[in-house]
């Protein structure tokens, strides 16, 4: 097996079905390891970060943006696509940038989860920013249509707690950053 793993499933073919512009579509022929033979449907993605901006006041910085796969305005998270040969550091400093206008003064990273590794490969990289407290202005994609959305600490609990926040990687940023301030990762 490799790596290893006796778990691990073999790819005995691949087809691509679609190639968009922010993701694709494969379809493997797979053996699992007790030789049965079947497909797995996957969706490549090439990445994104997802950062928890904090301005000198506490405050941290949101966005409301309406997500058409869910058909409502979400609170989520500064989140982006890396772009070819990007770092995540890098993508991290132009997201953050794009979407809440603030420049990031320091980066620090706080891990990574697989959103959905049932069917697709994507990788989101968490960070947690301190920002410059004066916005330059947002510098949006031009498909993009969000507002920046500063929250306290406390109003984030509240709004997880309530469902107003129910965005699954703003979840995951927001426990990685809070276990990172508890064990004096973060100042």
């Amino acid at each position: 097996m490799p790596n290893g793993d006796p778990m691990t499933e073999k790819t005995l073919a691949t087809r691509r079905i679609f190639e968009g512009r922010a993701l694709t579509i494969d379809i493997l022929d797979i053996e699992m390891p007790d030789g049965r033979k079947t497909t797995r449907e996957i969706l490549r993605h090439r990445g994104a970060v997802c950062i928890l901006g904090e301005l000198p006041d506490g405050r941290f910085i949101f966005v409301r943006q309406y997500r058409k796969a869910v058909e409502r305005t979400l609170l989520e998270c500064v989140a982006g696509c890396m772009e070819e040969g990007e770092t995540p550091e890098q993508a991290a400093c132009r997201e953050t940038r794009e979407e809440s206008g603030h420049e990031v003064l320091a980066l620090t990273p706080l891990g990574h989860s697989l959103p959905a590794p049932g069917y697709c490969d994507e990788v989101h990289w968490h960070f947690h920013a301190r920002l410059k407290a004066a916005p330059d202005g947002q510098r949006l994609d031009t498909d993009e249509n969000l507002v920046p959305y500063p929250l306290a600490a406390d109003a984030i609990e509240r709004a997880i707690d309530d469902g107003e926040i129910d965005d699954g990687k703003t979840i995951i940023l927001w426990h990685l950053y809070r276990r990172a301030k508890a064990q004096g990762h973060l100042p």
